[in-house]
């Protein structure tokens, strides 16, 4: 993995234990990371069982824990965004940045912290609204440094499931579990397959001579909750009206009574299906290295998130059309949508005059990551 960061894993946990040492005077108890994700294919079908294929990036954020300084009062610093917080063990969520550690710290350490209290330092690579799963990261990490200062053993689907239902409970994102599953189980440099149904994960070799590039649209998706909450229940009720549990249980053959639902629910479903469908495709066009086919894939899925999902915005879609004129072989909107990051598959030997012209072409676009 390239990296555009210059900060290494390692040094973002010395710079996290040293900003909580400057915050509270003594050394932390434990620190612990989780990296950041980009997905390659598979949007919007975790949280309707379907297949994924996530990738773990060298960009993500480090934790720092220790005990508090009184019973019950949990504080937070961090020096990435350069702001404090205190809280109460039980309190609940505030719509602060703090929620994602205090949910994670109440569901592994509640009675702990009622007890001792707890200090809390988070730095980052990953940068926010970018759909790149920062919130899965800070969750996973928290886990795994309250975890460790507790002395308890950490396990990767476990590790998935309590971050995902902090997520969805406590924060109150109706998201499916694929980023929380690449937080805690991925490695960089492999990409995951992952059934969301059963949780099974399967590494994926990334092309030889390849780089896929993540860039930042410039447009942070923070505020689309409303609206991926309403894909979310759309795809509930075409589950419904179907009389399926999920939708990833489809398969194209499905699509013709699907497409007889009210509009947009047939879009949506035909959108979960199709890109179950590139997923199980673009596992097979990678072990045959087959970088090109990938390539349509990742296109296709654009237009699918774009016309069937609804969910790129005009800006995203420019840079999409601007890296493909940039040499990609494929690029496509990657995350929750309404702004955020694209991935495009380049080969090595175009990667310096792609990232040239996307920088010289999108001049509020960022080179994030290079894979």
């Amino acid at each position: 993995m390239q990296r555009v960061s210059n900060v290494t894993d390692e040094e973002l946990l010395v710079q996290v234990s040293n900003a909580f040492e400057a915050a509270f005077g003594c050394q932390p108890g434990a620190v612990a990371f989780a990296p950041g994700r980009v997905n390659l294919l598979g949007e919007h079908t975790d949280y309707t069982g379907g297949l994924a294929m996530p990738m773990p990036l060298n960009l993500g954020v480090a934790v720092a824990v220790g005990p508090g300084s009184e019973p019950g009062l949990v504080e937070f610093v961090s020096e990435t965004l350069s702001e404090t917080d205190r809280r109460r063990a039980d309190d609940p969520p505030a719509g602060r940045w703090s929620d994602y550690m205090l949910g994670c710290l109440q569901a592994v350490a509640g009675e702990e912290i009622a007890r001792d209290g707890c200090r809390c330092a988070v730095s980052a690579t990953l940068p926010v609204g970018a759909g790149l799963s920062s919130s899965a990261a800070v969750e996973v990490a928290t886990l795994r440094a309250a975890n460790a200062l507790l002395g308890r053993e950490d396990e990767p689907g476990e590790l998935a499931r309590i971050a995902l239902k902090v997520e969805n409970d406590y924060v109150g994102v109706p998201c499916g579990i694929m980023d929380q599953v690449a937080a805690s189980a991925g490695v960089p440099g492999l990409a995951l397959l992952l059934d969301t149904r059963t949780l099974d994960v399967s590494p994926i070799r990334l092309p030889y001579n390849h780089h896929f590039v993540v860039v930042h649209s410039g447009v942070s998706h923070r505020l689309a909750l409303d609206a991926y909450s309403e894909r979310v229940a759309e795809c509930a009720r075409a589950a419904s009206e179907l009389g399926v549990a999920d939708l990833g249980e489809l398969s194209l053959d499905d699509l013709g009574r699907a497409i007889g639902l009210a509009e947009p629910l047939g879009r949506r479903v035909r959108h979960v299906v199709t890109e179950n469908e590139r997923v199980r495709a673009g596992v097979a066009d990678l072990e045959a290295g087959a970088a090109a086919a990938f390539g349509r894939r990742m296109i296709e899925s654009h237009l699918s998130q774009r016309d069937d999902f609804e969910v790129s915005i005009a800006r995203v879609d420019a840079l999409v059309d601007g890296a493909m004129r940039s040499g990609a072989l494929g690029a496509r909107l990657t995350g929750g949508g309404f702004g955020g990051a694209i991935v495009a598959l380049v080969r090595d030997v175009h990667l310096d005059a792609f990232c040239a012209s996307i920088r010289a072409g999108f001049p509020e676009a960022r080179v994030l990551a290079v894979a």
